[in-house]
């Protein structure tokens, strides 16, 4: 025979407290963001090819973030530059928040594997923000898509290459004017 205890009930403010501490736990507060579309957004940008002086302004990672930041918070900022870079276009990466990658190879096999690594290491990455204009960026568009993670390319309309304009899935044109 099943004997019945009397079961004591936690008042409602202790149910209250219980249930703040569950839903402010950073667990919760992730899968809060993954249920609400909220995704981890990688950028890596082409420095020689997006860096410079459009007509009359100069483009600045400032630019990029304020279009990224429509898609949510970024975790990964990366810039790569060639040999030529000089200390102070470092700095200002530096300073803009943004990794900046030196390379002496070919920026676009750089890119390639930055995007790679960035892919192994980083499993909850839902965006790639690739900031470039070349058709040699296609390949690597096409590899994030095959993981199933969504891509942005962000550039000049003029020069932007029709393939990259194919493959991604939102493009976004800074402002040269």
């Amino acid at each position: 025979m099943i004997s019945e205890e009397n079961e004591k009930i936690p008042d409602s403010g202790v149910l209250e407290r219980i249930s703040e501490r569950i839903v402010s736990s950073s667990y919760v507060q992730s899968l809060k963001n993954v249920l609400q579309g909220e995704k981890k957004i990688a950028i890596i940008v082409d420095g020689p090819n997006i860096l410079r002086k459009q007509k009359t302004k100069q483009i600045k990672l400032d630019d990029i973030d304020a279009i990224v930041k429509e898609f949510g918070k970024p975790s990964i900022k990366k810039v790569l530059l060639n040999e030529f870079a000089s200390k102070n276009l470092i700095q200002a990466i530096i300073n803009s928040g943004y990794e900046p990658i030196v390379t002496p190879y070919d920026i676009y096999i750089t890119m390639a594997i930055e995007v790679m690594k960035t892919l192994n290491q980083n499993k909850k990455i839902g965006l790639f923000v690739l900031g470039s204009r070349h058709a040699r960026i296609a390949p690597i568009l096409l590899k994030i898509k095959e993981k199933g993670i969504e891509t942005v390319v962000v550039g000049f309309e003029t020069g932007m290459s029709v393939a990259v304009k194919k493959i991604t899935d939102k493009i976004c044109f800074l402002d040269i004017e």
